[in-house]
């Protein structure tokens, strides 16, 4: 799969395009599990979560695994002081 963005934050949303063309938002409170996570669509992710909310697009998606999304999340998320 492909992460499109990913909110700013320590534990950030990230915006995910399945194989499939499904979008996905999947949250560090549910571990990343897809199971739990929100069908989104594209247009909701430039307008809202780039558009309104602050999300950072990752340009060009980078491929993840579903074992690595949370280490994914973790190693882009900023340091906090």
């Amino acid at each position: 799969m492909k992460v499109r963005a990913r909110s700013p934050g320590r534990y950030p949303i990230l915006v995910l395009e399945l194989p499939t063309g499904e979008f996905r938002a999947a949250y560090h409170e549910t571990g990343y599990d897809l199971e739990r996570s929100k069908p989104v669509t594209e247009e909701w992710l430039a307008e809202n979560a780039i558009g309104r909310h602050g999300f950072v697009e990752v340009s060009p998606p980078e491929g993840v695994s579903t074992s690595a999304l949370a280490d994914y999340a973790r190693e882009t998320a900023p340091e906090i002081s």
